[in-house]
């Protein structure tokens, strides 16, 4: 069974942003120029839902088609 939520770390990978670059966008409420992915907070820890990362993908990839 794969993992629903993925860390901090492994977001980036996945996106191909740096972790400083997804801890950056939390502040800013910005990534790569779009609006950020939400984010979990789960006591300390940070998640990001990998539906929620696909789900951005595919709106930045409709954004920067419609550019």
């Amino acid at each position: 069974m794969s993992p629903r939520l993925f860390t901090e770390k492994q977001a980036a990978e996945y996106t191909g942003y740096k972790p400083a670059t997804f801890r950056q966008s939390r502040w800013t409420g910005q990534l790569g120029g779009y609006p950020a992915p939400k984010s979990l907070k789960i006591g300390r820890a940070v998640r990001y839902e990998i539906a929620e990362l696909d789900a951005w993908i595919e709106r930045i990839a409709q954004l920067g088609a419609a550019k």
